[in-house]
């Protein structure tokens, strides 16, 4: 039996891996060739933009017509213009901007890496956490390491992890010293 081919998710900044939105309004971005673009208030996210061929992403959690997995137009320092239609939408402020992916149907998480552009000072630890659709109950921390000295981690599982439609795989980083990181979540739908 023929595999499906993995997907290959990228996410890049140089704050946290994760942020909030800012209690403020959704912009209209405008179009992007057949894109509908919106912008999203977010101070200092540091997330970065899509660069060549490179899709950049972000997880949009809490708002009421941004929700799910997003490819990122550009940045500012203050706003994410994320590819999607534009609907008028106040913000309260404890919306969320990860990095993440999910998917509504099964698929297996083969594995990651992540990229910094300088070794690590902090001591933070980087987690990978399993969010499960079914409830916190089932959420799995199935990856841990204290990033001082780090610059790569390389890590293809054995065993491909399954995933249940709708759990998200979550990474999670304070990186306080702001270096540059690069991750890729490595995945394939199961049919």
């Amino acid at each position: 039996m023929e595999k499906q081919p993995h997907d290959t998710w990228f996410f890049t900044g140089d704050e946290e891996t994760y942020t909030t939105l800012d209690n403020g309004d959704a912009a209209d971005g405008g179009w992007a060739g057949d894109k509908q673009l919106t912008t999203l208030p977010s101070t200092d996210h540091g997330f970065k933009a899509s660069s060549g061929s490179l899709q950049s992403l972000v997880y949009i959690q809490g708002t009421t017509n941004y929700d799910g997995l997003r490819r990122i137009h550009a940045v500012a320092a203050n706003t994410i213009t994320i590819e999607a239609k534009y609907v008028a939408e106040t913000f309260g402020g404890t919306e969320t901007v990860k990095t993440m992916y999910s998917n509504n149907h099964p698929f297996e998480f083969l594995g990651f890496e992540v990229t910094v552009a300088a070794a690590v000072v902090a001591t933070e630890s980087l987690t990978i956490i399993i969010d499960a659709d079914a409830g916190p109950a089932f959420d799995n921390e199935i990856y841990s390491k204290a990033m001082a000295g780090i610059t790569y981690i390389n890590n293809m599982f054995d065993v491909p992890r399954k995933c249940n439609a709708g759990d998200k795989i979550d990474v999670a980083w304070a990186n306080s010293n702001d270096n540059l990181w690069g991750i890729k979540l490595f995945t394939r739908r199961l049919v």
